[in-house]
């Protein structure tokens, strides 16, 4: 009896870890893999959530001028991110490919990438994709940041090799309220509530999609071919705009008497955007991703394609469940 208790209390990694083969529970597959921009603000909480599973070899390609580090054990290949000579050479008998270049080199990074992977044989690659669903059909069509990365998964699908995988979190929480692109900025107590976009959004924290992304590359073969060309859909919270503001002042410990809130048409907000992204406006673009997303029927809710059994295999391997208003708090800090 003792000992059944204290298998009860043990955490379920060490159960995983301690008892790899107890019904229900999920074995870590080790993996190869190779990851571009490594010490990105994605990157680096990416490594250290492999890193702690302690199951991966983990290459990071860097530029020859990068002077970023790593932790102990991890292999740095330095060379030019476009020649697809290195990169293939770097990719040989690699597992997986993981794609994190700044936005801003979207395309031009991924694309010698991604070419060097099929010459190379390797038969998954995570694209620039933490994000939104990319089955949001009117979400992608209406955002040339999603359009360019449809482009890069029609181009995985048809080399015919390598299969891409999607973690889908929505927006990232912590990285649009530190920009004010939610439409609430905390730093000034100022927020423009957007009429008319009113649905339901998913989104995580930077934190949160790293361990995504850790969790799904150390599941079994066998689980981790069921996405092959699909999403995994691993979002921490679904809440309307209104709700985040709430969530904001919870954590500031505010009211709506300590904020200057206004309330605009979203329609006239679009015409706005609209004009300064034909200006050539860079901000701009950033704003329409984020309102399309509260466009009820566009995508940015995909809460009914979240599966409660695949996101308790992912807990298994080490993805924590989000408290909202810590998560503010620690954006916020």
């Amino acid at each position: 009896m003792a000992w059944f208790l204290i298998v009860l209390t043990f955490p379920t990694m060490l159960l995983r870890l301690s008892f790899p083969h107890l019904p229900g529970l999920i074995t870590i597959q080790g993996r190869k893999i190779v990851i571009t921009g490594g010490s990105g603000q994605l990157g680096k909480p990416t490594i250290d959530a492999l890193v702690e599973l302690g199951a991966h070899t983990i290459t990071a390609i860097q530029r020859p001028e990068a002077a970023s580090t790593f932790p102990v054990g991890i292999t740095v290949k330095k060379g030019n991110l476009r020649d697809e000579a290195f990169l293939t050479e770097v990719l040989k008998g690699q597992d997986v490919l993981v794609l994190m270049p700044p936005l801003a080199q979207l395309v031009e990074l991924q694309e010698p990438a991604i070419r060097a992977a099929a010459n190379a044989g390797v038969p998954y690659i995570l694209p620039s994709e933490f994000g939104p669903d990319p089955f949001a059909v009117q979400l992608v069509e209406e955002n040339e940041l999603l359009i360019a990365k449809k482009r890069i998964r029609d181009l995985i699908e048809s080399l015919g090799v390598s299969s891409w995988i999607s973690i889908a979190v929505g927006p990232w929480l912590d990285a649009g309220l530190n920009q004010g692109l939610w439409g609430i900025e905390p730093k000034t107590r100022k927020a423009t509530i957007w009429r008319g976009a009113d649905a339901k959004v998913n989104t995580a924290t930077i934190s949160h999609t790293a361990e995504a992304v850790a969790a799904v590359l150390s599941l079994p073969e066998a689980e981790l071919a069921k996405y092959k060309n699909k999403a995994v859909y691993t979002p921490s919270f679904h809440l309307t705009q209104r709700e985040i503001l709430d969530a904001v002042q919870r954590a500031t410990g505010t009211t709506d008497a300590d904020w200057d809130i206004k309330t605009r048409d979203v329609n006239e907000v679009a015409r706005e955007y609209e004009d300064k992204i034909s200006q050539g406006d860079g901000v701009a673009p950033f704003v329409k991703f984020f309102i399309t997303h509260f466009l009820e029927g566009h995508g940015g809710d995909f809460n009914h394609k979240v599966h409660s059994t695949e996101l308790e295999k992912l807990e298994q391997l080490g993805l924590h469940k989000e408290d909202l208003v810590q998560a503010i708090r620690v954006a916020l800090q």
